[in-house]
């Protein structure tokens, strides 16, 4: 990607401190470049900048008063605007996501899990597609005007340039196409590019929509125009033979006659972007056995949630569990029933705890959640709900002949009395360790 020495970002969201803490966000991550940020808090407001104003790169969000952030895309989309347009939304509504990406965005974060990092990758990820998107459009635009211009051109453009049949065949390929793909070029000619980049997933998704637009690009249709198809293609020789994720589209040529004469696909190699994506999600702040953050993704989280808590004067709970008992069950049972019981502590803790608050396993048996909106969720509430769902588990379990059972420990952050996370953390541990020899206590005082 060239380098930038100003990037010029469209801000649209009605909460006033979402976009105070976005600005933050965005300034603290592109400490090195210059910066031009727009807000705009109304949907009037948004399509006045969408239609008079230049930017890299759009974040909307979903809620907008009276209309919704899938309005502003819509009407982009309409517009013709080729700006890449970053999601939001706090609802995690998959479906409302799915809608979003359908009808244009390039990204989605929930809100209440942005942190400087995810934002910033997410907003370079959106302007690098978009680079790549305009060169797109410029090649296609040279395409249109001349076919001997646009065999010059394409023989070195850094995509999948692929001419084919009315009939889907594959008649031509650019040089950069062996290098993207790894395959020669000529295994390829004469192939329908159905049975060359479509597989079996692509075709099973199971997405009515996305079918119904896959249908029209492998048969050819002579209004055939498809744009931002991503499809995840494993061609035979790539090197290391890995995954390919190409981002497809389509134009039809014409005869002078007005009937289609042959059908040019763009395959722009979003690999690189894709991976990265998929790791910061998956790999970077997940525990993997229980889907839980992991040490790393709640510190994260949680620090972005104390700089709220300091900003707006907000009181915040630190609750820090153990699992009693797992190391006896590790050495009697063995690790993998102690993966079990590591497992029932995570879904109890996502049955007692609310979306918005943050569930992280520490490490072996140690957890700790971040209550960020206190409301009614006062420590006694906490403590009653978690024991309940503890017994209730015990209860459906009782076959496995383990008994769950979590020592906890709670502090409270007060913006009156600042302190940081690893105190907090520390003094609920403490907390915990207490109520853990309270129960063996108890224990004792019963054999």
């Amino acid at each position: 990607m060239k380098e930038m020495k100003e990037m010029k970002i469209l801000l649209i969201d009605d909460d006033e401190e979402d976009i105070l803490l976005i600005r933050d966000y965005i300034r603290e991550g592109f400490k090195n470049i210059s910066l031009r940020i727009v807000d705009v808090q109304t949907f009037p407001d948004a399509i006045e900048q969408l239609l008079t104003g230049s930017f890299d790169v759009i974040i909307v969000d979903y809620m907008l008063g009276e209309a919704d952030g899938l309005e502003v895309i819509e009407r982009a989309r309409v517009e013709g605007i080729t700006t890449p347009i970053i999601f939001l939304t706090g609802h995690g509504d998959e479906e409302i996501v799915l809608s979003a990406m359908k009808k244009g965005a390039k990204d989605y974060l929930n809100k209440s899990r942005i942190t400087t990092e995810l934002l910033c990758h997410s907003i370079m990820s959106a302007v690098r597609l978009g680079e790549m998107q305009a060169m797109r459009l410029d090649a296609e635009r040279a395409l249109r005007e001349s076919e001997m211009k646009y065999r010059t051109l394409v023989a070195f453009l850094p995509a999948v340039v692929c001419e084919m049949s009315t009939e889907g065949i594959i008649s031509f390929l650019n040089n950069s196409a062996a290098k993207i793909l790894g395959i020669a070029q000529k295994e390829l000619i004469g192939k329908a590019w159905r049975d060359c980049f479509l597989t079996p997933a692509e075709e099973n998704t199971g997405d009515e929509d996305f079918s119904r637009n896959l249908a029209k690009f492998y048969n050819i249709l002579s209004l055939c125009n498809i744009n931002n198809l991503e499809l995840k293609t494993n061609m035979g020789g790539s090197p290391d033979n890995h995954s390919k994720y190409i981002n497809w589209n389509s134009t039809c040529l014409y005869k002078d006659d007005g009937s289609p004469n042959s059908i040019i696909c763009v395959g722009t190699d979003v690999t690189e972007v894709a991976v990265l994506r998929e790791k910061l999600h998956k790999l970077s702040i997940v525990d993997e056995l229980t889907g839980l953050y992991n040490r790393r993704g709640f510190y994260a989280l949680a620090e972005q949630q104390f700089k709220i808590a300091g900003r707006y004067n907000k009181q915040m709970l630190i609750v820090f569990l153990d699992l009693d008992g797992l190391k006896l069950i590790n050495d009697t049972r063995g690790h993998k029933d102690g993966d079990v019981i590591i497992k029932a502590a995570a879904d109890v803790l996502k049955d007692t705890f609310r979306e918005a608050d943050i569930i992280g396993r520490m490490g072996g048996d140690e957890f700790s959640v971040l209550v960020s909106r206190m409301g009614d969720e006062v420590e006694d509430t906490i403590r009653t709900r978690l024991a309940s769902n503890v017994r209730a588990y015990n209860r459906s379990h009782i076959e496995n002949n383990m008994t769950l059972s979590l020592s906890t420990g709670i502090t409270i952050y007060d913006p009156e009395k600042p302190a940081t996370l690893d105190e907090l953390i520390a003094a609920a541990d403490a907390l915990m360790y207490k109520d853990k020899e309270i129960k063996k206590a108890g224990r004792a005082n019963i054999a």
